[in-house]
């Protein structure tokens, strides 16, 4: 199998549309949550930890895109940054909800209250003080602190997916999120800023992006009713 057809269909296996590198490398890259996977001039596809991956074991595996859940490791994140996910979570929660169409919050406003109000700093500490919250607190999200992971559910589309990736990767770079909720006239407006922040920019974003849009109100380009370029 050449090249360009192994691309292809490693792209419409994880659903998600391969980059090409240029010179000098001249590879493709695949980026998913999970893995980014470099296909070279040879056809060779290679992980960041320099392990090559045989084109059958991708393949047979279950598409990524199809997973209702996300599992990210821990690693990189404080008990402050763990903190961040879940009050920018809280700040967006009506508009995530409308945009990936689910009922039920991800978290309650009983969770973000207690782990706002202890003092949190490492993981051990926002475990402490988790301790006593029921999960019905955190229906959407769950930390596993035994395995040391962050499960995400509502991930039933590649974009859903893309969103808590992102917002688990600010997280990290953030000093502190807020838990504010603040109220909109234009929901595709400032939702569409804030992937922008996320940095969901690009036309690699661009079908994530108008998905994440469709079930929300407003106008994604002007802030202000009857704005326009004129």
């Amino acid at each position: 199998m050449d090249r360009k057809k192994k691309v292809k269909l490693l792209g419409e296996h994880f659903g998600v549309k391969p980059k090409y590198l240029g010179a000098p490398s001249f590879a493709y890259e695949i980026e998913t949550p999970k893995e980014i996977y470099t296909i070279d001039r040879e056809g060779r596809i290679m992980i960041p930890a320099g392990e090559e991956i045989e084109f059958e074991e991708l393949i047979a595996g279950p598409e990524e895109s199809l997973s209702y859940e996300l599992e990210i490791p821990m690693d990189g994140h404080s008990g402050r940054s763990l903190r961040n996910i879940v009050n920018m979570i809280y700040s967006r929660q009506p508009l995530i909800k409308k945009a990936l169409n689910i009922e039920e919050n991800i978290v309650e406003e009983d969770l973000v209250i207690k782990i706002n109000e202890a003092d949190i700093k490492s993981i051990d500490s926002l475990e402490r003080a988790m301790k006593d919250i029921d999960d019905l607190d955190h229906p959407g999200i769950k930390f596993n602190f035994q395995d040391k992971t962050i499960i995400f559910k509502h991930t039933g589309t590649e974009a859903a997916t893309w969103l808590f990736a992102l917002i688990n990767k600010n997280a990290k770079a953030q000093k502190r999120a807020l838990a504010k909720v603040k109220a909109t006239d234009n929901e595709k407006y400032t939702f569409r800023t804030w992937l922008t922040r996320l940095g969901m920019v690009g036309d690699e974003y661009k079908e994530i992006r108008k998905e994440l849009l469709q079930n929300l109100s407003g106008n994604s380009a002007f802030r202000k009713p009857g704005e326009s370029y004129e």
